[in-house]
C-alpha cells in the first residue's frame, strides 16, 4: 500500500511540473488541432501488477476538431505476482516483464476557455517477455495482452495534458510449458495515470 501511494505522489509531481509551463504572459493556453505526435510518460497498476510505460503516437486526423483519433506505441516495464489457483502450484509467483505493444483512441474533444478535454474508448495488443522462477527472459511462454478501456484528457497547457485511464487486461500465454502457470488470473482490471505533450 504504501509503494502505491508513494508512486501516486511521485506521478502528481511529474504532471504538475507539465502544467506549470504558460507563455510570457502568465496565461496559460490550449493547444489547437494542429499537432501531429504525441508522447507521455504513465504509471499503471492492476490486480496483481505495476509499472511504467512511455508512449509515442501520431494524430490520425489532420485537423482535430471535435473527434480524436491516434495510434500509439508503447513500451512497458513492470513487475507483479501471477496468482495461481491449481492444487500443483498454490502459491503466487513473483515475475518481471518487458512489454511493447499498440494500441487506438478514439473519442471526442470539448474546449472551453483555456482548457481542452478529450474523453475517449481504447483498444489495443502487447507483447511480453517475462522472467520468474523456473522461466527465463527469453525462453517461452511468452504473454499476449489484449487491451481495453476508456480515458480522460485534461489539456490546460499549451503542450501538456494529464491523463487518467481505467481499463481492463486479458492476459494470454503463448508457447511451450504454459501448465505451469496454470490457473493465473487471466482478466486483470487497471488503473493508469500519467500525462501526454502535444506537438
Amino acid at each position: 500500500m504504501k509503494r502505491t501511494v508513494l508512486s501516486l505522489i511521485l506521478v502528481a509531481i511529474i504532471c504538475s511540473v507539465g502544467f506549470a509551463e504558460e507563455n510570457l504572459s502568465g496565461e496559460k493556453t490550449f493547444a489547437n488541432g494542429n499537432y501531429r505526435f504525441v508522447s507521455g510518460g504513465f504509471w499503471t497498476c492492476g490486480q496483481d501488477f505495476c509499472g511504467g510505460f512511455g508512449e509515442f503516437g501520431f494524430n490520425l486526423l489532420a485537423h482535430e476538431k471535435s473527434f480524436l483519433l491516434r495510434d500509439c506505441i508503447f513500451i512497458q516495464g513492470e513487475g507483479g505476482s501471477l496468482r495461481r489457483s491449481n492444487a500443483t502450484n498454490p502459491e503466487p509467483l513473483d515475475y518481471g516483464a518487458l512489454t511493447v505493444g499498440d494500441k487506438v483512441l478514439i473519442g471526442g474533444r470539448s474546449d472551453g476557455i483555456g482548457f481542452a478535454v478529450r474523453s475517449y474508448g481504447f483498444t489495443g495488443a502487447s507483447m511480453s517477455l517475462f522472467s520468474c522462477k523456473n522461466c527465463s527472459f527469453f525462453s517461452q511462454p511468452m504473454m499476449l495482452n489484449i487491451l481495453f478501456g476508456g480515458g480522460f484528457e485534461l489539456q490546460y497547457s499549451t503542450n501538456t495534458a494529464f491523463v487518467i485511464e481505467f481499463g481492463g487486461i486479458n492476459r494470454l500465454l503463448l508457447g511451450k510449458n504454459k501448465n505451469y502457470f496454470e490457473g493465473y488470473a487471466k482478466t486483470n482490471p487497471v488503473l493508469t495515470i500519467g500525462f501526454r505533450t502535444l506537438k
